[in-house]
């Protein structure tokens, strides 16, 4: 084992096994350490930051086989690979998969999703697609770690960005992610709001170098680059909170969404949000206490929330409040751990064995 798994013996592993860096990978890393204290974890796979413990191959293969392990996927990769493992090999794996997509699923998936011992989903949405029922229990996140600033507009002067207020998405740039949605919203009410300045936090790939420079030029044209800003990729996490802190509104654009973790992480950071009807917003957000919900890939109803939003700055902490004690009440980052142990619990109860 590695060095971070030599101390225990994990009895789930969570396989990672996707090649790139997504939501999937975020909503693992942000509860593993949360459900670690509640039973022995291992992530197996790529793109897993160092604090989180870890398992190799040959590690896995050697590990007692008299005991049940659970198999945590969440991609089909996943599932195929504990299917091997479980009756290739004979591992004893309990299987459990959380299904985040709203669509149809492919005949290969419903057929992995028939051999899984237990399935969990974070929305109602998601569970609605599923061929067979599902255990609902909903993203969380660290309220410890995304908190409402002293000061919101002290945060802002630390950006050293332009402007009074900021407004913000976080996310790949990329159109699926409704990124050139926002900035077509976002020029129309920026010369309505000389006080704001937008910025954009996330990744831009190769595949999408284009898209954004066509954004850009869009932004040129308009007048407005310098009040719209591309911030990139943020290579050290611990940046992401204080950017919440520093934004008085966050939009959420996406066209299509599994879950949204920008959503919970801006509102527990006290910033109200706009966001589009996918993933688990329609479920969170609640139209003009705490944001504005509005139909994927409609620009003009974007720009008419955004208005909206901005309009009074004072009001903003009154919607923040609400934001944040609903992240209190429901979206706790434990409740999620409590919920996804509870089905552990279950299934390791089936075979005989106890927690």
């Amino acid at each position: 084992m590695t060095s971070q798994t030599n101390k225990v013996e994990p009895i789930v592993i969570n396989p990672c096994l996707g090649r790139r860096y997504s939501g999937i990978n975020a909503s693992l890393i942000a509860v593993f350490p949360h459900l670690d204290k509640l039973l022995p974890m291992a992530v197996m796979g790529l793109h897993v930051p160092g604090h989180i413990r870890r398992i190799k191959w040959v590690d896995l293969l050697q590990q007692d086989n008299s005991r049940w392990r659970i198999w945590h996927a969440r991609r089909n990769m996943d599932m195929v690979v504990g299917l091997l493992l479980r009756r290739g090999l004979g591992l004893r794996l309990l299987m459990v998969f959380t299904s985040a997509a709203q669509r149809s699923h492919t005949w290969t998936t419903r057929c992995y999703v028939k051999k899984m011992d237990a399935i969990i989903a974070p929305t109602r949405a998601a569970a609605s697609f599923l061929s067979r029922p599902a255990v609902i229990v909903p993203h969380g996140v660290d309220t410890n770690l995304f908190f409402p600033p002293a000061d919101r507009a002290v945060e802002w002067a630390r950006t050293g960005l332009p402007g009074r207020y900021g407004i913000g998405v976080f996310g790949r740039v990329r159109p699926q992610k409704g990124t050139g949605d926002f900035v077509d919203a976002i020029m129309k009410v920026l010369p309505e709001r000389p006080d704001w300045t937008a910025v954009i936090i996330g990744q831009t790939t190769a595949e999408y170098a284009a898209f954004q420079r066509t954004l850009v030029q869009r932004l040129v044209n308009a007048g407005l680059e310098k009040r719209v800003r591309f911030v990139g990729f943020l290579p050290n996490p611990s940046q992401i909170p204080g950017w919440y802190r520093a934004l008085s509104v966050v939009v959420c654009p996406s066209r299509v969404e599994g879950f949204g973790l920008p959503c919970l992480e801006a509102m527990a950071s006290g910033c109200p949000v706009v966001a589009t009807r996918t993933g688990a917003w329609p479920e969170i957000v609640e139209d003009g206490l705490d944001g504005y919900l509005v139909p994927c890939g409609d620009v003009e109803a974007m720009a008419d929330a955004i208005r909206r939003i901005t309009a009074d700055p004072s009001r903003l902490a009154v919607m923040g409040r609400h934001a944040r004690q609903k992240i209190e009440d429901r979206y706790q980052i434990t409740n999620e751990a409590a919920g996804i142990f509870g089905v552990y619990r279950q299934l390791l109860a089936k075979v005989g064995q106890q927690v």
